[in-house]
């Protein structure tokens, strides 16, 4: 009856185990995706956002009409639109999408914008000792 009884009580603490390596390797394995998942959002970001940076600051670059016409690199789907002032951008990969949104770099304004900061900081009479302090 006892050598029945230790069988019985083997076999519970096998089939206890089973259930949780099963359990176990069922979670690494969403872990494992998870990360995966993961790179490939963090790649397909960097990857839109260089592309929107080249577009932004050159003027006559090439890769503008690829990329509004949609773009495949390493298959990331990369399309980027000008609206506006405005380039917005979107990144694809395995259903998942990434969106980006930046002005249009004009640098005419830039230095209209420093110019006038360099006048009024030559121009001491313009600030008052009120303030100053």
């Amino acid at each position: 009856m006892e050598k029945r009884r230790r069988k019985r009580l083997k076999g519970s603490y096998t089939v206890e185990a089973a259930w949780i390596m099963s359990i176990l390797i069922l979670a690494v394995t969403q872990g494992i995706l998870w990360t995966f998942r993961l790179k490939d959002h963090a790649v397909c970001a960097m990857m839109l956002e260089e592309a929107m940076e080249q577009i932004r600051y050159d003027e006559e670059n090439s890769l503008r009409e690829r990329a509004e016409a949609g773009l495949e690199v390493m298959g990331y789907e990369i399309r980027v639109r000008e609206t506006g002032g405005r380039l917005e951008g979107t990144g694809e990969r395995n259903g998942q999408v990434r969106e980006i949104s930046m002005k249009r770099y004009e640098p005419e304004r830039f230095l209209r914008m420093v110019s006038v900061i360099e006048e009024k900081v030559e121009d001491e009479d313009s600030l008052s000792e009120r303030d100053q302090t």
